[in-house]
């Protein structure tokens, strides 16, 4: 906030930004890149932390770092370089100065010094001690301000996502279809129908079914791993099926496997297919999920749900291309957040020919009227949710069938909703009556 108040604010004299300046040359591509710590697609625009302080020259800057810190010196150091060069066009070099503290993050009592210096320096003429005095601390008690030290609880207050909920409604303006297949365009999902090169990594067979792990290259640099499961049928063309590989914890859900195997012993070829980072990283934050790769690929104006997109249509190019697989017979089956992005790849591509979505969550706009969400990075596209919803991806896909089972929010948890959906009602440790009705369902897909 320092950094962004002083180069916003010309009323601002003085900044000094603790543990926070860093140049992304570093932070990108180390283990903490904190990019919910400045704005959406800021590397793609060209800038980074320095242009920050260089907006604001010759304002006085003093850039302070710790020697422990995940926000490294060198990285703070970078941005002081670069600003010095630019405050030296001003003849300002003095005004920009860098300290490093001993200790991890934080501010120990040389940094607080050295910040009472610069202060005094370029506030009081210089003129006062800089050294730290005594003062009397309060408790937590004492710094109360409100009865219950929830400002939640006051009467008539209001939670951040009921403004942002009312921001939202300002703002939006329902698009259209053809626009929505123009943003699908721009976010590069649509692949170029080539058949990627394809290499097996090992394989088992049974008397009904041969089972290939294989990889191929999305695009250049990026290798998608996945299975195919080839019926031991007569030969001929077959009807495919893509599968989005999840083998998460829901209840009573059939593996990715499974469903696979199922599929093949009725005569078609499968793939059941890992698209780029999925499940990624366990960031150990079951409500964000993996925002770190997510937020990356924001800032240099990519959007990972439309890469992932784009890897499944990849797939159903190896699918078309097999003398196996009739090419005008392939569907798609995904299960939770990843519905969203098998939902992204056939509102464009009319080869996929139907979709199964299981526990999917039913709405994007929905995730704005709650206060809690999970893997909701995994399905944003930035401003996507102001022209249009999930719904009208299904929309896209014109008189292509889309089967819906079991519609999730954001919490994981199944919603009851009026329209296209169904639900299981197998409740309890029956694994027979559960396998029975998955069979009516991959029966019903498979039509």
């Amino acid at each position: 906030m320092t950094t962004f108040i002083g180069a916003l604010d010309p009323r601002v004299k003085a900044v000094i930004p603790a543990c926070y300046p860093n140049s992304y040359q570093l932070l990108f591509a180390g283990p903490d890149p904190d990019t919910e710590m400045t704005f959406p697609q800021f590397l793609v625009r060209g800038l980074d932390v320095a242009d920050y302080v260089e907006v604001t020259a010759p304002t006085p800057w003093l850039i302070q770092a710790t020697e422990g810190d995940y926000f490294t010196p060198a990285g703070a150091r970078l941005v002081y370089e670069e600003a010095r060069h630019w405050y030296g066009i001003y003849g300002a070099e003095d005004k920009l100065a860098f300290f490093v503290g001993p200790g991890s993050h934080g501010t120990p009592l040389v940094s607080r010094e050295a910040v009472y210096q610069w202060m005094i320096r370029w506030l009081k003429d210089g003129q006062g001690d800089f050294h730290e005095q005594p003062v009397h601390l309060y408790t937590n008690l004492e710094l109360l301000v409100t009865p219950t030290g929830r400002v939640e609880d006051i009467p008539g207050s209001r939670k951040l996502y009921q403004l942002i909920l009312d921001d939202f409604h300002g703002k939006k303006r329902q698009g259209t279809i053809p626009e929505l297949q123009a943003e699908l365009h721009k976010l590069q999902i649509p692949s170029d129908g080539s058949s990627p090169e394809m290499s097996v990594l090992d394989e088992s067979n049974t008397p009904e079914v041969q089972r290939q792990h294989i990889r191929f290259e999305s695009e250049p640099g990026v290798e998608i791993e996945g299975k195919l499961y080839i019926p031991s049928s007569p030969s001929g063309r077959k009807p495919a099926v893509l599968l989005v590989a999840d083998n998460g914890p829901y209840f009573q859900a059939p593996s990715t496997d499974s469903l696979a195997t199922r599929m093949a012993k009725k005569g078609r070829v499968v793939l059941t297919l890992e698209p780029r980072d999925s499940p990624g990283e366990d960031t150990h934050a079951p409500f964000v999920g993996n925002w770190i790769t997510n937020s990356r690929a924001n800032q240099i104006g990519l959007n990972l749900p439309a890469m992932r997109a784009h890897d499944i249509l990849r797939g159903v190019d190896l699918l078309s291309a097999r003398r196996d697989v009739d090419p005008a017979s392939i569907h798609g089956g995904a299960r939770g957040v990843k519905g969203v992005w098998l939902l992204l790849a056939a509102a464009i591509d009319p080869r996929l020919g139907k979709v199964w979505l299981d526990r999917s969550p039913y709405s994007l706009r929905a995730a704005l009227e709650n206060t809690l969400n999970t893997d909701l990075f995994d399905a944003v596209i930035p401003g996507f949710a102001l022209h249009w919803d999930l719904d009208d991806l299904s929309k896209a896909m014109g008189t292509r069938p889309v089967m819906w089972t079991d519609p999730a929010d954001w919490m994981n948890h199944i919603v009851g909703l009026r329209g296209p959906y169904q639900y299981r009602y197998i409740l309890g440790d029956t694994s027979e009556l559960a396998d029975a009705q998955d069979d009516a369902y991959i029966d019903e897909f498979l039509k």
